[in-house]
């Protein structure tokens, strides 16, 4: 994941805020159907050109059968993600927060990263053809 630009957030974003948040998780990730643990060992592959988190080795060559082209193992790092996407709102409500791994995280924001990232290009464009 990129890193976080604290500037943007809450002043007590870091000291109640992601304890907050974790704690109503369990520590684990909230995406339906993760449920991986802060900390954790995983390994990450990449099955039928997608990549993919597994608890074990054994299962991640199960599910994929002949189609997993590697795997490494990684650490799971649980973060906080906006499910409105508004990272500059300081009136933050525990609701439109999760606790997410990086996998799912970045999945989770794809779209609007996406949305933003072409909304930026299209500034870019406007301002050099006034240029």
């Amino acid at each position: 994941m990129p890193p976080c630009d604290y500037k943007i957030y809450p002043p007590n974003w870091k000291s109640e805020i992601v304890p907050a948040v974790l704690a109503r998780a369990g520590n684990c990730c909230e995406f339906e159907g993760c449920g991986f643990r802060n900390g954790q060992m995983v390994y990450r592959g990449k099955c039928n050109g997608r990549i993919e988190w597994y608890e074990t080795l054994h299962q991640a060559m199960d599910e994929c059968e002949h189609h997993l082209v590697w795997t490494k193992p990684i650490k799971v790092v649980l973060t906080i993600a906006h499910l409105d996407h508004d990272e500059k709102n300081h009136e933050v409500k525990l609701e439109r927060l999760a606790a997410m791994c990086q996998l799912h995280h970045l999945r989770y924001d794809a779209k609007e990263k996406h949305r933003r990232a072409k909304e930026n290009w299209a500034k870019k464009s406007k301002q050099q053809k006034l240029l």
